[in-house]
């Protein structure tokens, strides 16, 4: 009886598994993308930077993240209120008052991408960053 209940719990650990056995490497880099986010995070919170920006390109789209000291993006915090102004190329794209945001559509080609940080009146802070995007077709 003890045999049989051992083989049971054996066979069941291992049906447990499945198809779906985790493999090494893959455990590592997601253990790696955890800690660079976490350090990313720790460093945007150290640095001497009054407004830091970080763009990832995809397809056509651009994602933002915004790191702006002394201004906030929360509607519950009105306390020194932040809007983003997004020029591509020297035109006005949008106007965007989160921390994160997608810009989408861009054309191909490279592109000078200005953002700058206005305050709860609509006036420049003088908190400005431009970014090369490169936006490759995918056909």
């Amino acid at each position: 009886m003890k045999k049989l209940v051992i083989i049971f719990v054996l066979l069941f650990m291992i049906s447990g598994c499945g198809q779906k056995i985790p493999k090494p490497k893959d455990i590592i880099e997601n253990v790696h993308s955890l800690f660079e986010t976490r350090a990313e995070a720790s460093a945007w919170k150290t640095m001497n930077e009054d407004f830091f920006v970080k763009t990832i390109v995809k397809e056509d789209n651009v994602y933002v993240e915004c790191y702006v000291k002394g201004y906030s993006f929360s509607q519950t915090n009105s306390k020194n209120l932040a809007t983003v102004t997004v020029s591509i190329d020297g035109k006005k794209h949008s106007e965007r008052t989160t921390a994160a945001f997608v810009v989408r559509d861009v054309p191909n080609g490279k592109h000078r991408m200005k953002l700058e940080v206005l305050n709860e009146d609509g006036e420049k802070t003088g908190l400005t960053k431009e970014v090369e995007v490169h936006i490759a077709s995918t056909i």
